[in-house]
């Protein structure tokens, strides 16, 4: 019943169709009815009017939502969202437990190009995958434009992407859904066979949800292991899969995936890779009986809108289409920068993902530099230990440090004479509080000077 003091909306039917071979589902615009007293000025009375007003279901994206709120898991890492711990990994911690980092990189070392029948090859290829929605197909699809013209880029290395509009997490679930005949499709239209797909990017969720926290991102998370079940079973030599959950979708015009749905789809794919880091036998990556690749974070895509993380990552209203949930060009270039960077930094990628016999810009031939750098600790934000890399042309006296925002010398990591090639250092911040280091690396070549140089700095965030 529709009373005289206010308005109350209805929900019309929720159709399901196919379109361009993907499922969508669609709600239909409710209509607003309103009822509205009206006083005539020639008699003490009033009519109830009821408005019908349709909402278009092209409206724009809700540019006033430029916050929710919620911190970023990166920084929720000594809080808790609904009683639940953040963080990336276990114990609030955004970098990956030693142990699970060390066969993730021992796996990529192993990956190697393959020829069609799944044979190591020099001349054959290494599959990297996109398995996802239509949000993974914009993002993944701009990421392989600008991935495939860096000079970078591995050549043995072909992107193929795989992701599909309208296919969210528990429709490709399913083995006999349609979305995987596509995906072969299109492995084979690069000229590539199931045999040489050894890494995999994923990015699901669901459309429309409606369950509560945490029984939503349960839900997904039970999807996600089953389709990483699935892969490996349809791809053998797939080796490593890379994580990543929704963008910041507090721009939505719809409920196909608002918030805060789109930010607790991070405890989905947090939980799924716990689930498989504490040993879960269903999926288990090594062994002679693996249900599962190898399970690790992509990119972390999530930010408060225009509230800046601590790295400065933000989504703006223009980063999105007119329904306020896909990506603009802006926001699909967004997350192909944070792919490429992630690509090109995390120590499981940098063995198959970066050409390693053609110099490139950061003076790279081969295993040996041509230029002294220090490249970017991982992870970052981190807590409470990092890994520094660093570059030496040549046979060089070196210092490695850590200062603090006044400059002083809080860690001394590496002193003295370091050999040509590529190296790593470890800091161990347990005593320090949380706040923004430079890391300082000083070089100078032996035979040309006694005075060691500034080569490079770069900021860390510590966060507790």
């Amino acid at each position: 019943m529709i009373d005289s003091d206010g308005a109350r909306a209805f929900r019309t039917s929720r159709l399901h169709f196919k379109m361009n071979n993907s499922s969508f589902e669609k709600t239909t615009p409710p209509p607003l009815i309103f009822l509205a007293n009206v006083t005539l000025p020639t008699a003490a009375c009033s009519i109830g009017l009821i408005v019908c007003l349709f909402v278009s279901s092209a409206s724009s994206q809700n540019c006033w939502g430029v916050t929710v709120g919620f911190k970023p898991l990166t920084e929720l890492t000594s809080t808790t969202y609904r009683g639940y711990q953040g963080g990336l990994y276990p114990g609030g911690r955004n970098d990956r437990p030693l142990k699970h980092d060390t066969c993730g990189r021992s796996l990529a070392r192993q990956i190697t190009p393959l020829t069609t029948s799944g044979v190591p090859d020099p001349t054959g290829k290494i599959v990297l995958l996109s398995i996802g929605m239509s949000n993974t197909t914009q993002e993944f699809s701009a990421f392989k434009v600008i991935a495939d013209s860096d000079p970078r880029k591995n050549p043995s290395l072909v992107i193929v992407d795989g992701a599909q509009d309208g296919e969210t997490a528990s429709l490709i679930a399913d083995p006999a859904e349609d979305f995987w005949e596509t995906v072969d499709k299109r492995i084979h239209s690069a000229g590539c066979s199931y045999k040489q797909v050894q890494v995999v990017w994923l990015k699901e969720a669901d459309s429309y949800p409606t369950q509560p926290f945490p029984a939503h991102a349960i839900a997904l998370q039970s999807e996600l292991e089953a389709i990483a079940r699935l892969m490996r079973s349809k791809y053998p030599n797939l080796k490593i899969v890379y994580v990543s959950s929704r963008t910041y979708a507090g721009y939505a015009a719809s409920a196909l995936n608002p918030e805060p749905y789109a930010y607790e789809s991070g405890f989905s794919v947090k939980w799924m890779i716990e689930k498989q880091i504490n040993g879960d036998s269903s999926l288990a990556f090594a062994g002679a009986n693996p249900k599962a690749p190898w399970l690790a974070w992509g990119p972390y895509l999530w930010a408060d809108g225009t509230t800046p993380r601590l790295d400065g990552f933000t989504w703006q209203c223009s980063d999105t289409q007119s329904d306020g949930t896909h990506p603009s060009p802006s926001g699909q270039a967004k997350v192909a920068g944070l792919l490429l960077d992630f690509f090109k930094s995390d120590p499981t990628a940098l063995p198959w993902f970066v050409n390693t016999t053609v110099a490139d810009a950061a003076g790279i031939i081969g295993s040996v530099p041509t230029q002294y750098s220090l490249m970017q600790n991982y992870p970052n934000p981190f807590n409470p230990t990092t890994t520094i890399g660093y570059r030496l042309a040549t046979t060089a006296m070196i210092r490695l440090s850590v200062v603090d925002v006044l400059g002083r010398e809080i860690a001394l990591l590496v002193e003295g004479i370091g050999q040509a090639g590529e190296h790593s250092a470890v800091w161990d911040a347990s005593s320090m509080p949380s706040g923004m280091y430079v890391c300082r690396l000083l070089v100078t070549p032996l035979g040309f000077s006694t005075q060691l140089q500034v080569i490079d700095s770069r900021k860390m965030m510590l966060l507790r």
